[in-house]
């Protein structure tokens, strides 16, 4: 009796041994036809019948030879032999109970699938469940369903005598699917995500790969079929996609090796086109899932070898991250792609030609088709032009599209291979080419290319608004560049007009009006536009409460209520990425912060038109209010930490990548997914992302220091406070403050800057925080990496320090306060005299003006933050200015140049007041730093000239304002008032005064007659001045 069984299970070893051979992939034969061994096999287990055996035996012998018929695809005597076999778990069975359940599983396994076959799928279905019901109820609730049978067999069995059917697996597999050919989509999904769940567990981690990823695939099919038949999107649901697709890429990742020259991996190319539309049906757009997008995306990239369609995704979601150097990077490296391509692509259509087909049958999979190319185009000129400021390259990018079509139209006239560009397509070109013009006639210093660039973009906007007139950035380009570019305020209101109607809720055209308005001297019109304008935001309600008093400080519940914004925790389970932010703003999307900023400055403006209209001293009333609604607008701009608008040092500082991507890795994720994972493999050691990836990603970018270029000492970000709406910040200037409190009528209370303060605990903070960052490596300049195995020799090369990329300039170890700028906390003082390098590296919280920022959404918000509040204090030195209040203007002043001590505009409204105390070399040294801060600063341009000229330079003042008006400044009234009446001066001094004959000639002197049309021109341009500057607008 122990004879035959040991028989029996040696040749259940061989036949498994045999059928190895036939390992499936995707899909694997049921059944090994043609094979003599395996009839050798068959025969010898027939003749072990004739013994008597016991019932376990017998049980035992009909299980294997069913098995043997199953796999000699003998489907008949299959069904025969385990016909009279009973449906349960014999408990009592004398054989392991291990081998037991095994023999039963492999039983109601090949039941259900000879009932598929008979096309009886719902008894197969109701098989298969009652199996693993039974299967399940002999396990412990820390057991797994599906278990190699190398494991089960503790290592006797190799992974070389893996069976063909893991009998657990197959049922779970098998169930699933059924549930979806019967139309019964809940229980499929439901069914498949436990098979998934059950794999994902399985060790080694990659057994059944194949079909794990076909799984997952019907899976993410499935869950984007319900969402679109108007499932519930809950977090959850986010949640199990973006884990899918995770799963799918380390599945992926574990099958598919570095493809060969000829390879493409298509199923790769497939994956990330699902997952970028999985990200966009689900609305997947916070902070952590775009970071899991670009997990995804960098493994793609090193998976296909550069993929042009996966550069292309890759550059999207870089723009969407915020991370706009990587994103330059991304889509410089896939124009290279490109360019290769169009050779054969051109090649090809030559050929389609020929043939009368469309050409993308005689092009490869990841060849990429040309409306792709035109609209990744287009995405990359709104990258340099609205947030590299790079209208150069935005205009290279657009005369490659330009070439490209009219390369083809001239191949294909008759579009025979090649469809007809659409005009949309055409359209945006249009509108984003002269776009780039209206830029640089904005920054162009010589008359002649200014009106040049001018005519072109008027030109090219005027097509683009013709071509698709239901386009919002159409309009509104023409009617900044009609604004900016002619001061056409006739046309420039009826473009904004159109604007407007078509998207009320962009302020940027609400804006335009307003000001355009105020240029009319219609100020009440222009109150009007802003009220209305300021109420389709979003944040109107947080700024009505602002000002009714009833923003609660510090109430992140309240500041849910107001903001009307879903405060849930992150989708993708990562809550230590929203840890460090507070308030209001946590979980802010960077589109509410964008909208935020528009609404902010249409905010000042109406503050400054009611300063014109109902009195200066009404600007001062508002100032709580505004200080207020920026603390809730950008107070998560400074929360966040310094390096979150870096996508690379996010991954890494977050525990993503490549390490993190793997099965083994994955299936622990399984349980607590998107934990900050800090294990040490991921973030330090050979391992870690930085080295990993820094081939695929397309720059080596080491941290730099949090908060300085040079290696300079760091003090902690000062915290921003949301203020109730009756509270107005106290600052180091008492009498400013008091005098705002009696403006307001309010009790001063802790503000930003009381918690500047240079205190013990600060230092002992900023010493620390200097001291952990002098051990990491200085952010170097970004270098294009084509190839992930291609060497970088700052990695590993020591003759290189980072400090070479840099300059050395010194820091100062804290925050300079008002006293450090000599101002004086007394009311009856004026300002000490502060010099241009005081002035620029004097608060420690600067960066120096001479490193340019890796740009970042993040970096650049948080210099529009600095700017916005400059700009807020110099709006109430303004009006204190006009009340005659001198030393509350200076004093805002000051605060202003601790806000943001690079502002241009603060250094010249202080120079301005200089020149009121008639302290003309002070004012001279505050006109030369703001200039040399920004040479197209038009206020502190004039300014300088003024001083020289009051210093008796009047040479050097004339060239100045000649300079001035040829270039910034052609728009600017005050700077012709001034060359006219330096022009006059000139002409009455070649007059006698005494010569009557002379005077009456001086009208026809060449000089006066240029003085009195700069004159004129002066008065004319100052009767359309708006009440803000219309360099405030935004592109």
């Amino acid at each position: 009796m122990l004879a035959s069984r040991h028989q029996s299970v040696v040749k259940e070893i061989d036949t498994a041994r045999l059928c190895k051979k036939w390992a499936f992939r995707a899909s694997y034969p049921m059944h090994v036809s043609n094979n003599s061994s395996l009839e050798s096999i068959e025969k010898e287990v027939v003749k072990l019948g004739k013994r008597n055996m016991s019932e376990d035996e017998a049980y035992q012998y009909k299980v294997i030879l069913a098995k043997i018929y199953f796999y000699n695809g003998k489907f008949d005597q299959c069904k025969e032999a385990i016909s009279s076999l009973p449906e349960l778990i014999d408990e009592d069975s004398h054989l392991s109970p291990a081998y037991t359940k095994h023999l039963y599983m492999s039983l109601m396994v090949m039941r259900g699938i000879i009932l598929e076959m008979r096309n009886d799928l719902v008894a197969a279905h109701e098989t298969y469940d009652k199996a693993l019901v039974a299967f399940k109820s002999k396990l412990s609730s820390q057991s797994v369903i599906v278990v190699p049978r190398s494991l089960c067999t503790g290592g006797a069995v190799s992974s070389n005598q893996e069976e063909l059917v893991n009998w657990p697996e197959e049922a779970l597999y098998r169930r699933a699917l059924l549930s979806l050919s019967l139309s019964e989509t809940a229980n499929g999904i439901r069914e498949l995500a436990s098979y998934l769940h059950h794999m994902d567990n399985v060790t080694p981690p990659a057994f059944r790969a194949f079909r794990r990823m076909r799984a997952n695939r019907l899976y993410l099919q499935a869950m984007r079929h319900n969402i679109r038949d108007g499932a519930q999107l809950s977090p959850e649901v986010k949640l199990d996609i973006i884990h899918a697709h995770r799963r799918q890429i380390a599945l992926l990742k574990s099958i598919y090796a570095f493809p060969k020259a000829s390879e493409t991996h298509k199923a790769v190319l497939d994956e990330v086109d699902d997952a970028l539309m999985d990200w966009k049906l689900i609305h997947a757009v916070s902070r952590t899932e775009v970071l899991r997008l670009l997990e995804i995306l960098y493994e793609a990239v090193y998976l296909t070898y550069n993929s042009p369609r996966v550069l292309r995704h890759l550059m999207r979601a870089l723009v969407l991250f915020g991370d706009y150097h990587e994103a330059r990077l991304a889509l410089g490296t896939y124009s290279v792609l490109v360019e290769r391509q169009m050779e054969g692509v051109k090649k090809a259509i030559v050929a389609a030609i020929a043939e009368g087909i469309e050409y993308k049958s005689m092009t490869g999979t990841d060849t990429e088709n040309l409306d792709d190319i035109l609209e990744t185009v287009i995405a990359g000129a709104q990258l340099y032009l609205l947030h590299l400021s790079d209208p150069h390259e935005c205009l290279s990018l657009i005369h490659f599209a330009n070439d490209l079509i009219d390369d083809i139209k001239y191949k294909d006239p008759s579009h025979t291979a090649v469809p007809e560009i659409p005009l949309h397509i055409r359209a945006q070109l249009s509108l984003w080419k002269g776009a780039a013009h209206g830029r640089l006639a904005q920054k162009s210093r010589e008359p002649k290319n200014r009106a040049d660039h001018h005519s072109a973009a008027l030109q090219l906007l005027q097509l683009a608004a013709e071509q698709s007139p239901r386009s919002y950035d159409a309009h509104y380009q023409l009617a900044l560049e009609q604004t900016l570019g002619a001061r056409d305020i006739a046309a420039a209101t009826q473009s904004a007009k159109q604007a407007v109607a078509l998207n009320p809720k962009k302020l940027e055209a609400w804006h335009i009006l307003a000001l355009l308005s105020t240029a009319r001297k219609d100020y009440d019109k222009a109150l009007q536009i802003c009220e209305t304008a300021l109420r389709q935001s979003e944040w109107w309600s947080v700024f009505s409460d602002i000002q009714n008093g009833t923003l609660q400080r510090n109430s992140a519940e309240q500041g849910r209520n107001h903001l009307g914004l879903d405060f849930q925790q992150d989708s993708s389970g990562d809550s230590s990425l929203s840890s460090s932010v507070d308030l209001v703003s946590s979980l802010l999307r960077a589109s509410d912060v964008e909208s935020g900023i528009a609404f902010f400055d249409l905010a000042m403006t109406k503050m400054a038109i009611d300063g014109k209209v109902h009195g200066y001293g009404k600007c001062l009333n508002a100032q709580s209010h505004l200080f207020a609604l920026y603390g809730c607008i950008y107070g998560s701009v400074h929360s966040y930490g310094s390096d979150l608008g870096d996508a690379s040092s996010a991954l890494e500082e977050y525990g993503y990548g490549v390490d993190s991507l793997t099965l083994g890795k994955l299936r622990v994720g399984t349980a607590g997914f998107g934990a900050h994972n800090t294990s040490p493999s991921q973030t330090s050691g050979k391992k870690s992302l930085a080295r990993t990836l820094a081939r695929s990603m397309f720059s080596k970018r080491s941290l730099h220091t949090r908060y300085f270029s040079h290696g300079g000492e760091n003090p902690p970000l000062p915290p921003l406070a949301v203020p109730s709406g009756d509270l107005v910040p106290k600052t180091a200037s008492n009498s400013l403050g008091a005098q705002l409190q009696h403006n307001t009528n309010i009790n001063n209370k802790e503000t930003i800057a009381d918690k500047t303060s240079d205190t013990d605990t600060d230092r002992e903070e900023s010493t620390s925080t200097t001291q952990r960052n002098s051990d990491q490596v200085k952010r170097q300049r970004s270098m294009p990496h084509l190839r992930r195995t291609s060497r970088d020799s700052s990695i590993g090369s020591h003759d290189i320090t980072p400090e070479a990329y840099f300059d050395t300039l010194g820091r100062s170890p804290r925050r300079t306060s008002s006293t450090d700028l000599g101002v004086s906390n007394s009311g009856g003082g004026r300002n000490n005299v502060t010099t241009l390098m005081s002035t620029i590296g004097g608060s420690s919280n600067s960066s120096s003006v001479y490193y340019t920022q890796v740009p970042t959404r993040l970096g650049q918000q948080r210099i529009q933050a600095k700017r916005a509040l400059c700009s807020l204090w110099l709006a109430a030195a303004a009006s204190f200015v006009i009340l005659e209040r001198l030393d509350e203007a200076s004093n805002a002043i000051s605060e202003a140049l601790l806000a943001w001590p690079e502002s241009p505009e603060a250094l010249a409204m202080r120079g301005q007041l200089e020149m009121v105390h008639k302290e003309y070399l002070p004012a001279l040294n505050e006109f030369h730093a703001a200039v040399s801060l920004e040479s197209s600063n038009i206020r502190a341009s004039v300014g300088l000239a003024r001083v020289e000229y009051l210093l008796g330079r009047r040479d050097v003042a004339l060239g100045l304002l000649k300079n001035i008006t040829r270039a910034h400044g052609w728009s600017d009234p005050e700077a012709w008032y001034w060359l006219g009446r330096l022009e006059r001066e000139i002409a009455l001094e070649q007059v006698d005064a005494d010569d009557e004959e002379a005077r009456e000639k001086l009208a026809q002197m060449p000089t006066m007659k240029r003085a009195l049309e700069y004159t004129a021109y002066a008065l004319d341009l100052e009767s359309s001045q708006p009440v803000r500057p219309f360099s405030v607008l935004r592109p």
